[in-house]
């Protein structure tokens, strides 16, 4: 496989995971706003329900400001992640994955603040709304940091590895 088209094969990877959770999104959420008044909902089980909630914040509603700012900032983090990964030169899957989620759960909150001026929870659990979006992001967060975290590990490993291999063959041998 070409450095090219590897390097496509992994944008479309995470394009394909991204346009799913855009997707899946986007669908539960026309079919909440279609099929529940905003502040209607149903109990699922424990203290979890879906319900229609419009959300002008971020946060589970919280930190209310305009959708504009919001907007331009998911796009900015969608727009820094693309960039990360075409700098970075390879990906692992497990960050194409995260990326994937973290991007398509951008995108799925920003196509709400520009179409609508606020993002469409459906998920209630106590005090918490959320929607699919959230959850791609939070879980592509996740795998994100855990690939950062190995990677300082081996970063780590190796370099003291090679450091006891340079202490091991450049001593000194004293007489004895």
């Amino acid at each position: 496989m070409t450095m090219a088209s590897g390097g496509a094969l992994r944008w479309s990877a995470l394009s394909v995971i991204a346009l799913a959770v855009l997707a899946v999104d986007q669908a539960l959420k026309e079919s909440v706003r279609s099929n529940l008044d905003p502040g209607e909902g149903m109990r699922l089980f424990g203290s979890y329900s879906i319900e229609h909630i419009q959300n002008f914040g971020v946060a589970g509603g919280g930190l209310e400001t305009s959708a504009l700012p919001l907007a331009a900032l998911a796009l900015l983090a969608v727009l820094g992640l693309y960039e990360f990964l075409a700098r970075r030169g390879h990906g692992r899957v497990s960050l194409l994955i995260g990326f994937g989620l973290l991007v398509g759960g951008g995108l799925g909150n920003l196509v709400d603040r520009v179409r609508l001026g606020l993002v469409t929870d459906f998920i209630r659990n106590g005090p918490n709304a959320f929607n699919v979006a959230d959850v791609a992001i939070f879980a592509g967060g996740v795998v994100v940091l855990i690939w950062l975290a190995a990677a300082l590990v081996r970063m780590w490993t190796h370099r003291e590895t090679a450091a006891l291999v340079r202490m091991w063959t450049h001593r000194e041998t004293r007489p004895s």
